[in-house]
């Protein structure tokens, strides 16, 4: 049995928030996502609610990693 899109992408980007996880993974989400969407697995709105998440999340990471300046 194959998984739905949205559990994948969810499961992805919630893999992406943990800071173990390398900041890199982002260019592999993000072509997962393209993909899903050229499938017509998911539709181009889906597609862009899980790219402002995954830019919401990649932002937040460098944000985090980033010291304060002073």
């Amino acid at each position: 049995m194959t998984m739905s899109a949205h559990v994948l992408i969810g499961e992805e980007l919630e893999t992406l928030e943990d800071p173990e996880t390398p900041a890199c993974w982002s260019v592999m989400i993000q072509k997962t996502i393209n993909e899903m969407m050229l499938d017509n697995r998911i539709t181009i709105e889906e597609f862009n609610h899980y790219c402002g998440r995954l830019n919401k999340i990649v932002d937040r990471r460098k944000e985090s990693s980033c010291p304060p300046q002073s």
